[in-house]
Order: structure tokens, then C-alpha cells, then sequence
């Protein structure tokens, strides 16, 4: 018995020293050396390995291979009646070595017991060293052991060797959701962050997530991991001479699409190419059923360092990758890599195969720049295809310099063009060059596509619906037949964050919403806003003008301030450039009707009078439009003595006049007060006058006239009265009375809370610190003391002053070193992560930015209390009373150890603070006539300075005022005594007087 005791233990012994062993590669892995017990993967291990007797664990690395066999040889060596253990790391071995491990003499191991067997990790093998050591894995198995592998998928010849094995593969190694909690609570991970979504429960990567700050928008932890874990892989499938390996720097160059998107790229994939990535690598996210794929990454950048090495590595690949994108029509991501790792000249010849593509993508300035890098630019050696992205590019730059140049070349290779150019570029080309056919001198050569070409092209199409409804709602009537046009819009937004044909086309359904009524939401027009930057930092000029009027056109007719002062103004400087008189005349106007919201009447006159002159008969919106603006801007400036004289000149008997001269004349006379000639007017011309597309206009010059107009408005139906002043925007959400989380700090990614009242209490990402991670005690008493002073520096002379006093300054600086770093420790602090401490010369401190304290949320509040002046609202002075007394939990904290005389002072001042401060409240609650908030603070006051004289008179007059006069007594009695026994004085006089006056009053009610 006792033999067994023995072998037992050393058993145990053997299990644990092969841990430690591979603890080492745990580490390098990614983790920590926490590990979560992973229960439902050792049961099935277990299972499994009783029913095959070798089970194998397939996954790359940082799947958490090493630590799950870890885990299971401490739970098999725990079993009863099982003895006997083996653990090799075989990564490092060769074949000769690792044969030689497993070749076991016959009393190595008890086997009658079932001896565990792990190997973690296998070398590069020949086919025929991989047939010996399946033949040694069978023969241990057959001897009686239990076997478990823990290998990476690219070790194909072993696992089809030993294909008789059961298996445990990459996908069962995730993190479950229902295991979330556990790993969340061991990496003290923020509850507030998307575990799944940031790593999609791959372990290594779980783990990192211990060191993320989203509120510092910080991740390079987690994409440190990322990368890492991709290197990995891509390092162990070259080892192998995997043929995947092609396929997964794709994937890595690509960072996310679809597999057809591979296919453009000129990489074959076979369903058991998808297979093995479904089953063995779970980081690329392969879903089969949408033919997608994603890598795990936020930043789009976050792989370049890998993407380098893969270029350096494969030169041809990433010009493969390149124009899979192009052709998936991800031109954003073909720049972002092109930029990243591939050559001037391959570059050259990735704008070459896509001439239009990328400048209508709005990457004009990465076309430019990379011509220009070659010195090509309108070269007589320049190749077409590159001729035509600079014509392209330089008109959505407003280059037109270098548009009439280019076009002028493309103009002598007319008959080359058929040959050298895809049909589907030059219908692209021709489509950009309609678009700007006002601009003088950059006709393209009549070489027409063909007509599928023409029809086909997503881009051409757009551009064209964008030319014809332009003209129609600008240089026409102003009513736009969309038709089939409307559900290019529809078809969903591009793969690009800028896509210029699109965007023209939305421009103009959003001003054909605006000028007839429907408005553009403040979402859309907000969304405008932040494009207009974007198209800025790109160099599209002409672009973002064009955004720029759509959005002020929309604060105009909504009657909201045009912020934007020069957006008709830009917009109408570009018009000249580009000979587009009609944009020209609607800036015009519009610079008009702004004037005319500032209050220049003469300004927005004159501009009406030029648009009347300079509008041709066939541009019947931008004239009437003209002709109201001249006829309100001649109302706004002149006087109702002059406007009452005009009115009585004007011809009431005009028959068919249009809207817009309907409209001038009943505002004339609505000036004038003519009620009786303007009654007349409207019952003529009334559908005429309400027609829904000229509401608007008719609005904004009603809005306009202010008061003048206000006979008009007296006459429409409600159903169609103008709204003159715009719905104002809704009142900020009070406070709320009582905070969720204690002392009133929400719970932030990566910021730490102290709470120094009633106790030292510590949070992180939401989570309490035990005592266990405070490893030194004075690191607490160091982060109270800076707590204490957040926001400023406290010399290191005065901190070891108070934590050591009877310490020599050299030891104590010493005790202070140490001392600093068991508190960064404990507040998680490192490298990469937020910095929680701070140190300045001599000065150290807890950076505010992510550390929070209790006591800064005192004293805001106090100062809210105690300094604000009577023209605060009793409410408001209340609720900060109330917030405050949620804090104070108690006296301030107050070290053990060291001088903790600057405690004691400060828990003195901040309870003579907290208790100013309740009174305060009781006397805004008894103004407000608000017992229970009275009784409430009162009471708090009472139980942390329950001697203070102006406590027991404010309570006494709470407690009269609630009717709980017995309490009165009881307290005044017990005060009383208190001070005879204690101090041998009386209360002070005013609260003698203040109990008397509450007596008397009693007496005299019970005697009535």
C-alpha cells in the first residue's frame, strides 16, 4: 500500500514537472500563465481517448493546445488508479531523438495502470520518419497507454497516417460563450467589450484582451496578437510546403472579401482548399454559405507589417491581390495595399489595367501621385490606359489644365483606343466626359463602345442618369422623371468610402427632395457634412463643392443657419471654371436668398435680377426662382409707403400667370395689406399657387417676409401652411437624481476607480481588485495618497516623508521603487496600455485620463453646493446633496501605517465639507416645502456628526416639520446629556431657543 502511495505521488510529481515544462511555451503563446479550466474539452479527451487510445489535437497556434494538455495530464494523474506519465515537447527534437523518447522500456511505465502519453508539438518529418513515429504512437497505444497529440494542421502526412485516431480540432478549441464569464473574470477583461466580435473566441487572442483600452481607442495588444497568431500560421504552412500557404497570404493581403474575389486573382479553390480553412482555420472566418471571409483585425493597417513580409517574401503575390480587389471593386483596399508593399512600376501597371476605376473611387491624388512618381504624366511614352486615368483623375481634381492635355492626346490615338483600351474603361471615360462637357477643350475622340459596354457599366450609368437628371432639375423645369434611375440608388452604397458617380446621382435625388418638400433628414445631411472632409483630405474639389451646396440648399429651405457662409460662393466659383452656367445661376441665387436670411435685401435684389437676365426661357426653375427672390428682397427693403403705391399699379386681371409670378403678386399685395385685392387674387390662381412642387420656394419666401406676409398665411389651408419658424431642438436630459453606479462614475474600458470613503476600495474595467493583487501593502497606501492629489504632481520627497518617516532618504527612495511598481502592477499598467502613473522630475502622480477617484466627485459636488449663489434652483442645490451623500459611504480612508497625519486632516476637512454641504440641501429642501429629501439628508448628517450644533437644530426643525416631535425630544434630551456627562456645558444658545420655540409651539397647539 504504501509502494502505491509512493508511485502515486511520483506520478503526480512527473504530471506536474511536465506542466512546468511547457509552461515556458504557454507564455510565448500568448498567455499568462492563468490558465481556464476547460472541463467540457478534457471530458471529451477523455472520452475519446478511451474509445481510439490516441487522440489528436489539431489546431494552429495560440489555439490553447499546449495549456488544454497541460490540464489534462494534472487530471489524469489525479484519476484514481492511474499511474504513470510521459510528457514530451517534440517541437525541438529530431526525428532520431523524439523516436528514441518514445521507444519506452517495458518497466518505464505502469501498464497495467494506462500511463498517460503527451507530445506537444512535431518536428518537420519525411514521409518515411512520419510512418515510424505513427508506427511508435500505435505501438504505445497497444501496450496499454493512452496517447494525445497536440499538432498544427499542416502536419498533413501524420494525420493521415494516423488517420485510425480520434480527434479534437481547431473549432472545439474557442471559447464557448458559456465559458465567457470565467475567462472574462481571470484577465480582468471589461465587460463592455465585444469578446467574440474582437477575437472570435480564439484563446490566445481572448487573452490579450486583458491589456485593451477601448476608451483610449488602443488595441495594439490585441492586434499585436493578431498578427502574431497570422505569422504563425503562415510560417508553419511554409515549413510544410502546404499548398494552402498560397492561398492564406491571399486571404492576409486581401484582409477580407469574398472567395470569389480569390478566384479574380488568379487562385484555384477546391472544396477541400474551403474545407481544410473552415475546419483547421477558424481565424479567417470562412463563411460558406455567403462565399465571405474576414481577418481578424480593426485597423486597417494592422496587418501591414505582415503583408511587407508576405510581398518581400512573394513579390508576384500582392500585384495578384491587388487586382482581385480592383476587379471586386474594393478599389480603397487595392490602394491601401498598393501603397503599402507594391513598387512604383507595379503600381504603374495596376492604374494601367484600371484606368477609370480608381480615380471615379475618388483616389485621383493616388493616380496622380503615382504618375507623376514615374514621370509619365501626358509623356509621349505614357501607356493609354494610364493617359486615361490622369484625364479621369485630373477632372475630379479639377485639373482641367492637365484634362485638356491628356484629351488632346487621346484625341490623336483615337484608332489605337479600340485596341489598347477595354471597352468597358472607355464607355467609363466617355460617361466622366459628359459629365463635365461644360469644361472647354477635354472632348474625347468619337470612338464609340460597344453598346453592352454602354449599358453594362455600373459606373457609366450612373454618371449618365446623374447627367440627364441634373439637367432636368437645374437647367430645366425642375421636375425630374426618375424612372428605372431611382434604383441605382437602391442598389446599396459601394465597397468604398467615397464613390463618386454614385454620390453625384444622390446629390441629385437630395436636391429634388429638398426643392420639392420632402427635405433631407438630419442624418443625411449630417452624413454630407462629414464627407465633404473626407473629399477635402482627397483633393476633390469639385466633388465636395457640389456636397457642400447640396447641404446648405438643405439648411436653407429647412430655415436652418447656413454655417457653411462660402458654400454657394466655392460652388459657384467652380461653376465659372467649368463654363456650367445653370449651377452658376442656382448658386447665385441661392448666395441671394442667404443674403437675404442676414438681412441684405439689396444684395439678394441684385442676384435675383442677374439670375432673371442671365436664365434662358427653357431654364424655367432657376428663373422663377430668380423672380421670387428679386420680388422679396424688393419687399424686405422698401417701405409700406412705396409697397402700397406698387400695389395698386399692379394688373390683377393677368391671365395663366406661372407659380412663381402668382406667388409675387400675392406677397405684393399681402405686403401692402391689400385683403380684400389678395382674397381675389388666391380664389383665381389657387391650385395654380398650391402646386406641391413650388411649396417650398413659396415657403422660404414667406419665411422671408417675416410679418409681411402674414395676410398670406391667414389664407392657406392647414393642411399646406407653410411652418415659418423651425421646431426648435429638444431640451438636454436632466441629470438623473441618483447615479447607477456608486459615487457616480460609470464603469469605463480601462480606467480605474478609486473609493477612499468608508474604505480602500479599488475597481478596474469594472471589477473589484482583491487583496490578492495588492502584493505590497504600502502600494495602497501610495495610490490612496496620489488619489488624494489627482491632477497634480506630489514630490517623491513628500511621499517617502509619509509612507516611511523613520526611514534614511536613500532607503526610502529604494521602498518608493519597489512600492511604484507593485502599484502599477496591481493596476494592470503596461507598455502598450493605458499608463495609470505618471512621473514628472521628482513628481509623481495618477493620470486622470484613466483613473477616477470618489473624492474628485466630492468636490465637484461640493463646489456645486457651497459656492453656487442664490440663483441656483433649490431643486438642482437637492439632487447634488443627494448625489453627494450616495458617495460618502463613510470617513475617509485612513492608513495603519507610516504618518498619516495628511489622512487624518484630510478625512477632518472632507467631513466638515460633507456635512456643510447637507445642510445646505436641508435648507433648499425646506424651501421647497420637500420633507423627505429634508429628512433624508438630515438624517445622513446626523449619523456621521451626531454632536454638531447646527445638525440637532436642523434636525429638530426637519423632525417638527414631519410631525415627529417624540424624536425632537429624544434627540435634544440625548445631546443634552451628552454634554453635561462629556464636556460639563449646555447646548449653545440658539438651539436652546430653537427647542423651546418647537415646545412652546407644541404646548400651545395641544392647549387650543
Amino acid at each position: 500500500m504504501a509502494d502505491t502511495t509512493v508511485q502515486k505521488q511520483e506520478t503526480v510529481q512527473q504530471a506536474e514537472d511536465a506542466g512546468a515544462e511547457r509552461s515556458q511555451t504557454a507564455r510565448e503563446q500568448g498567455y499568462t500563465g492563468r490558465l481556464v479550466r476547460r472541463d467540457h474539452l478534457l471530458r471529451s479527451i477523455g472520452g475519446k481517448g478511451t474509445e481510439s487510445g490516441i487522440v489528436l489535437i489539431v489546431a494552429p497556434d495560440g489555439f490553447g493546445k499546449t495549456a488544454l494538455l497541460i490540464q489534462y495530464a494534472h487530471a489524469a494523474a489525479a484519476q484514481r488508479g492511474r499511474e504513470g506519465a510521459l510528457a514530451i515537447d517534440g517541437a525541438n527534437l529530431s526525428c532520431e531523438e523524439l523516436l528514441e523518447r518514445l521507444a519506452c522500456p517495458g518497466d518505464a511505465l505502469p501498464w497495467a495502470t494506462r500511463p498517460l502519453v503527451t507530445l506537444d508539438g512535431i518536428p518537420r518529418l519525411t514521409r518515411n520518419e512520419t510512418k515510424a513515429l505513427a508506427a511508435a504512437l500505435r505501438a504505445l497505444r497497444d501496450r496499454g497507454a493512452e496517447v494525445v497529440v497536440a499538432c498544427t494542421p499542416a502536419r498533413r502526412q501524420l494525420l493521415d497516417e494516423l488517420s485510425d485516431a480520434a480527434r479534437i480540432e481547431a473549432q472545439a478549441l474557442l471559447v464557448s460563450p458559456r465559458e465567457y464569464s470565467e475567462w472574462v473574470a481571470l484577465y480582468s477583461i471589461a465587460r463592455t467589450l465585444d469578446v467574440y466580435g474582437l477575437t472570435e473566441g480564439i484563446p490566445a487572442l481572448v487573452a490579450c484582451l486583458e491589456s485593451v483600452s477601448e476608451r483610449a481607442s488602443d488595441t495594439s495588444p490585441l492586434e499585436d496578437g493578431i498578427q502574431k497568431l497570422y505569422q504563425e500560421t503562415l510560417d508553419d504552412l511554409r515549413r510544410e510546403r502546404d499548398p494552402l500557404h498560397r492561398v492564406v497570404c491571399m486571404l492576409l493581403l486581401m484582409g477580407a472579401g469574398t472567395l470569389g474575389d480569390l478566384t479574380h486573382g488568379e487562385v484555384k479553390l477546391r472544396q477541400e482548399t474551403i474545407g481544410r480553412l473552415v475546419r483547421d482555420y477558424p481565424m479567417f472566418n470562412i463563411d460558406q454559405q455567403h462565399g465571405a471571409f474576414r481577418c481578424l483585425t480593426r485597423r486597417k493597417d494592422a496587418l501591414a507589417g505582415l503583408r511587407r513580409k508576405i510581398a518581400s517574401s512573394k513579390p508576384g503575390y500582392a500585384l495578384v491581390a491587388a487586382r482581385a480587389l480592383a476587379r471586386a471593386e474594393r478599389i480603397d483596399d487595392a490602394v491601401a495595399l498598393a501603397q503599402a508593399v507594391l513598387s512604383r512600376s507595379e503600381r504603374v501597371e495596376l492604374i494601367v489595367q484600371f484606368p477609370a476605376a480608381f480615380a471615379l473611387a475618388g483616389q485621383g491624388a493616388f493616380v496622380a501621385k503615382t504618375l507623376a512618381a514615374t514621370g509619365e504624366v501626358l509623356s509621349s511614352g505614357i501607356e493609354t490606359g494610364a493617359l486615361i486615368a490622369a484625364y479621369v483623375s485630373a477632372l475630379t481634381m479639377g485639373d482641367y489644365r492637365l484634362a485638356r492635355g491628356a484629351a488632346i492626346e487621346l484625341r490623336r490615338r483615337a484608332t489605337a483606343i479600340p485596341q489598347q483600351v477595354a471597352p468597358a474603361d472607355w464607355a467609363c471615360a466617355r460617361a466622366v466626359a459628359e459629365t463635365w462637357e461644360s469644361v472647354s477643350g477635354i472632348a474625347l475622340p468619337d470612338v464609340r463602345e460597344p453598346a453592352a459596354a454602354r449599358l453594362g457599366v455600373r459606373a457609366a450609368t450612373l454618371l449618365r442618369a446623374h447627367v440627364r437628371v441634373y439637367d432636368e432639375l437645374v437647367a430645366g423645369t425642375g421636375d425630374v422623371t426618375w424612372g428605372e434611375d431611382v434604383k441605382l440608388l437602391e442598389d446599396g452604397a459601394s465597397a468604398n468610402e467615397i464613390d463618386i458617380p454614385r454620390l453625384l446621382l444622390l446629390c441629385d435625388r437630395y436636391l429634388d427632395d429638398i426643392m420639392h418638400g420632402k427635405g433631407l433628414e438630419v442624418g443625411n445631411r449630417e452624413a454630407l457634412e462629414r464627407l465633404v472632409e473626407r473629399l477635402m483630405m482627397r483633393r476633390l474639389a469639385p466633388i465636395a463643392v457640389r456636397v457642400r451646396c447640396v447641404v446648405n440648399m438643405a439648411r436653407l429651405f429647412a430655415g436652418d443657419p447656413v454655417v457653411d457662409e462660402r458654400g454657394f460662393v466655392d460652388a459657384g466659383t467652380t461653376a465659372v471654371r467649368e463654363s456650367d452656367l445653370p449651377t452658376q445661376l442656382l448658386c447665385l441665387a441661392a448666395e441671394g436668398w442667404q443674403g437675404l436670411a442676414v438681412g441684405q435685401a439689396i444684395n439678394g435684389q441684385f442676384r435675383g435680377q442677374q439670375v432673371i437676365k442671365l436664365a434662358g426661357e427653357d431654364q424655367v426653375f432657376l428663373h422663377s426662382w430668380g423672380t421670387l427672390l428679386e420680388r422679396v428682397a424688393h419687399l424686405r427693403g422698401t417701405s409700406r409707403v412705396k409697397v402700397r403705391e406698387e400695389a395698386e399699379t399692379l394688373d390683377l386681371s393677368e391671365e395663366d400667370p406661372t407659380p412663381a409670378r402668382a406667388w409675387c403678386v400675392a406677397l405684393h399685395l399681402a405686403a401692402a395689406r391689400f385683403d380684400s385685392e389678395l382674397s381675389a387674387w388666391y380664389s383665381l390662381h389657387k391650385d395654380l399657387m398650391l402646386e406641391a412642387r413650388f411649396r417650398p420656394c413659396a415657403r422660404l419666401a414667406m419665411s422671408m417676409l417675416g410679418s409681411k406676409a402674414d395676410s398670406m398665411r391667414k389664407l392657406l389651408p392647414r393642411t399646406v401652411a407653410p411652418t415659418l419658424v423651425p421646431a426648435g431642438e429638444p431640451a438636454p436630459a436632466p441629470d438623473t437624481l441618483f447615479e447607477v453606479v456608486p459615487g457616480g462614475i460609470a464603469s469605463e474600458v480601462g480606467q480605474v476607480v478609486i473609493n477612499l470613503f468608508g474604505g480602500f476600495q479599488v475597481e478596474r474595467n469594472g471589477h473589484t481588485l482583491t487583496q490578492t493583487v495588492w502584493r505590497r501593502k504600502k502600494a495602497s497606501v501610495l495610490a490612496a495618497r496620489l488619489a488624494l492629489s489627482l491632477g497634480t504632481f506630489v514630490s517623491r520627497r513628500t511621499i517617502i516623508d509619509e509612507l516611511w518617516p523613520k526611514a534614511e532618504y536613500a532607503r526610502g527612495r529604494e521602498s518608493l521603487y519597489v512600492t511604484l511598481s507593485a502599484l502599477r502592477s496591481a493596476m494592470g499598467q503596461r507598455a502598450g496600455g493605458p499608463q495609470y502613473v505618471l512621473t514628472q522630475g521628482e513628481g509623481i502622480a495618477l493620470n486622470g485620463e484613466f483613473v477616477y477617484s470618489d473624492t474628485k466627485r466630492f468636490e465637484g459636488l461640493a463646489r456645486e453646493i457651497l459656492l453656487s449663489g442664490d440663483t441656483v434652483p433649490a431643486q438642482q442645490i437637492v439632487e447634488a446633496a443627494l448625489k453627494m451623500e450616495q458617495i460618502y459611504r463613510g470617513p475617509l480612508y485612513l492608513p495603519d501605517s507610516g504618518d498619516a497625519s495628511f489622512f487624518a486632516n484630510m478625512r477632518r476637512a472632507y467631513l466638515s465639507r460633507y456635512i456643510d454641504c447637507m445642510m445646505r440641501g436641508v435648507d433648499a429642501a425646506l424651501r421647497m416645502e420637500n420633507l423627505n429629501s429634508a429628512a433624508w439628508l438630515v438624517e445622513a448628517a446626523l449619523k456621521q456628526a451626531p454632536t454638531r450644533e447646527d445638525v440637532i437644530r436642523h434636525a429638530m426643525t426637519v423632525f417638527d416639520q414631519c410631525g415627529r416631535r417624540r424624536e425632537v425630544v429624544e434627540l435634544y434630551n440625548s445631546h443634552l446629556h451628552y454634554l453635561e456627562r462629556e464636556l460639563s456645558t449646555l447646548p449653545e444658545q440658539e438651539t436652546r431657543e430653537a427647542y423651546d420655540r418647537i415646545i412652546n409651539q407644541t404646548r400651545r397647539v395641544a392647549m387650543l
